[in-house]
């Protein structure tokens, strides 16, 4: 019998948990797994961020085909910011990660959670009325 090695058996546990948590909450796993990646497997935040990318993928669509299957989607709109996602991720974001240093990347996604999070707890809901996204 082929055994699993013990490195694959975390990353299923961290797999399955995120999973878990992204189709509960919609968070796209991409603000659970990359921590867990540069955090606890101390990777670079470069690879943690494709390595995120990557895993988010194929969690992503299964999770988005069972919502579906709910009625919870809004296809035209979900297209819609899939297509600039894509546009945004390969022209803007991946370029820009690459010329970034690890720590300036470290602080701008710690940052971006922070915000994230005041504006989820209705702390920081000015700022969306601000620009007229609310």
């Amino acid at each position: 019998m082929h055994k699993v090695p013990v490195t694959q058996l975390g990353y299923l546990f961290w797999g399955v948990l995120m999973g878990g948590l992204s189709g509960l909450l919609g968070i796209g796993g991409g603000s659970l797994i990359l921590p867990v990646v540069h955090l606890v497997y101390g990777r670079s935040m470069h690879l943690a961020i494709g390595t995120t990318l990557a895993a988010m993928v194929v969690g992503s669509l299964s999770g988005a085909v069972r919502h579906a299957t709910y009625g919870n989607v809004d296809w035209p709109m979900a297209i819609a910011m899939g297509i600039g996602a894509i546009l945004g991720a390969s022209l803007l974001g991946a370029p820009l990660a690459e010329v970034l240093p690890s720590n300036v990347l470290s602080k701008l996604f710690g940052l971006f959670l922070c915000l994230i999070g005041l504006q989820m707890m209705g702390l920081f809901g000015w700022v969306g009325r601000l620009v007229g996204l609310c």
